[in-house]
């Protein structure tokens, strides 16, 4: 049986074929599901919008092998993996001190969540997506940062809570390693180092199948999940757009996140350390990054 780095570099050697199939999404490595009972056996698993059924119903050219040199393979339906515009529903209110998992997002957005604080050197900055805080791409330095965002009844200036500072640019014609920004706030006594129902994060850990993991949006609050697939290649759409993700995590939880959770912090429960960043979902599955990556991109610390 092969182990996970064996199993991560098979899938790298084969996923580029696997993403040309009809209803493929994403294709990474997680422990195979067998009627509805998590097997010991690790496999690619590939990420489909839709199973269908019979297998003679799908195109030959379309349907996933059952095996690839000798690995088993699992496919999981995972819907229509997006990052939509938020409802007018959850967490709506004007917090201050800001807590993470309340309502923030750019003046020119609408709303996400905001993830939690990190460091740089002396300074506090806010961590949440890059289409929450820098309007997918549009922002620019020094544009206000609004806390509920404007979807949710943020206005300028007077709900104004801090500034965007930096964030990880999309290339919606290549491969993207995360969907991150960050905010400086105008004063320390504007955000708070707690996230609402969790408390304060203890530190960063790597994120590890079967892991069972917590977050608190804007949109759903206080959820719990488990990880189920690593090591993720994602298709994720944005509007129209189809934007490509590498190297992500996937939440196998239904209902996990909903629309306006982007931004979350994703953390175990156990010890409040958090491993992920929030970014994408659908009803059936949730996406994240590895918190590690996030920090090491923007140079940040927990």
């Amino acid at each position: 049986m092969r182990d996970l780095v064996e199993l991560v570099e098979l899938k790298r050697r084969y996923e580029g074929k696997l993403l040309r199939k009809a209803t493929v999404r994403g294709v990474g490595v997680g422990y195979r599901v067998v009627g509805g009972e998590v097997t010991e056996e690790l496999s690619i698993v590939v990420l489909v919008t839709r199973k269908i059924c019979p297998l003679e119903d799908i195109h030959p050219m379309d349907r996933v092998p059952p095996e690839i040199e000798g690995a088993r393979t699992d496919v999981v339906e995972v819907g229509v993996v997006r990052v939509p515009a938020p409802a007018g529903i959850g967490r709506r209110e004007r917090l201050r001190p800001a807590p993470g998992g309340c309502s923030v997002g750019h003046v020119r957005s609408t709303a996400g969540t905001l993830g939690c604080l990190v460091h740089r050197g002396g300074e506090v900055f806010i961590l949440s997506n890059n289409h929450v805080l820098a309007a997918t791409n549009l922002g620019v330095k020094g544009d206000y940062i609004l806390q509920p965002g404007p979807v949710d009844g943020g206005h300028v200036p007077e709900d104004g809570i801090a500034e965007l500072a930096d964030y990880i640019r999309l290339d919606f014609a290549g491969e993207n390693p995360m969907d991150a920004a960050l905010a400086r706030p105008f004063s320390r006594e504007l955000v708070s180092p707690e996230i609402l129902e969790v408390g304060v994060p203890s530190g960063w850990a790597e994120p590890e199948l079967r892991a069972e993991v917590i977050k608190s949006g804007r949109t759903t609050g206080l959820t719990r999940g488990v990880i189920g697939v690593v090591e993720t290649t994602i298709d994720v759409l944005y509007g129209l757009r189809r934007v490509r993700f590498v190297g992500q995590c996937v939440i196998t939880t239904p209902g996990f996140s909903a629309d306006g959770d982007s931004g979350s912090a994703v953390l175990l429960p156990a010890n409040k350390k958090v491993v992920g960043l929030l970014f994408a979902g659908s009803e059936e599955a949730t996406v994240f990054t590895p918190i590690g990556r996030v920090l090491s991109a923007l140079d940040v610390t927990l």
